[in-house]
């Protein structure tokens, strides 16, 4: 059985109609556990379809171990809120898995529009991540001609460095190994960390093009709510660079948001700016 993890965090609509794709197009064996973050939303109306399981926000991967410790699932396959399932998509993905030593599997991703999505990336080096950086602005700039290239690459099963956890699937004995989800990544960036933590222990990360999910990444969020989320992916990859990158990868970013989040700020005066450029010279930890 798959044990499909969902966290809702203000988004109760949009939790309802990931639920309803679930339920129209998943086929194989599963169960729906949903972690309310946001106590003051009602989800009484999921309860016949999926285990609802009320939580303080404690950040996003508490919220996933959490879940993943009720899951009765072989497989955890960790879906976010903003998602739609748009074909069966476990069947295949399990297939995958089940391969030796494959410790994490992605699917293929699409905006809400119908184009295409970035689903894996390489290893979150200080030069990885410009790269990484510049293959999103070429999306948003729909650089035909890279997209092709792209979409090329996203069209065979491939091994990767890291997969997206807006729809990611592994193993639960996997997982229960790794420790699950590092916690002090409230949000952004956990993703990263396990797969690289996997890869660390010998298992390969997949990425299978074979499963199709809608994902709405973020749409329809207020400006504060961007300015604490911008925080927290700025504070999530200053800690990712010291677990996992050497001294001149964290000197070389420390440097660069400093210099960034001061001329930002200077320019703009907006204090999400000045924030973020005091979280990187250690005087700041929350928004």
């Amino acid at each position: 059985m798959v044990s499909i993890i969902i966290i809702n965090y203000n988004q109760r609509d949009l939790v309802s109609e990931c639920v309803k794709s679930i339920e129209n197009n998943i086929h194989s064996d599963y169960e729906i556990l949903i972690v309310n973050n946001t106590p003051e939303q009602d989800l009484r109306h999921l309860e016949e379809i999926a285990t609802v399981i009320p939580n303080a926000n404690k950040g996003f991967s508490e919220a996933n171990n959490l879940a993943a410790k009720e899951a009765k699932g072989e497989y955890l396959f960790f879906l976010n809120a903003d998602t739609v399932v748009k074909n069966d998509s476990l069947k295949g993905a399990v297939e995958i898995l089940d391969k030796e030593k494959v410790g994490a599997v992605g699917m293929k991703m699409y905006n809400a529009d119908g184009t295409f999505q970035l689903s894996f990336w390489k290893e979150n080096t200080f030069g990885n991540e410009k790269i990484n950086k510049g293959s999103e602005a070429k999306f948003r700039q729909r650089d035909k001609e890279f997209i092709r290239k792209i979409e090329n690459e996203h069209s065979t099963v491939s091994k990767v460095d890291w997969v997206s956890g807006a729809a990611m699937l592994i193993k639960k004995d996997v997982f229960k190994e790794i420790g699950g989800f590092d916690e002090n990544f409230f949000l952004f960036y956990e993703d990263a960390d396990l797969c690289k933590r996997l890869k660390d222990k010998g298992y390969k990360i997949v990425f299978y093009p074979g499963s199709y999910i809608t994902h709405y990444k973020g749409e329809n969020v207020n400006e504060e709510f961007t300015g604490k989320t911008y925080f927290y992916a700025k504070k999530s990859q200053l800690l990712y660079y010291e677990k996992h990158n050497d001294l001149r990868d964290r000197v070389f970013l420390r440097i660069y948001l400093t210099v960034k989040f001061s001329f930002k700020y200077l320019i703009s005066f907006k204090s999400i700016n000045l924030k973020i450029f005091l979280l990187t010279i250690g005087l700041r930890k929350s928004p």
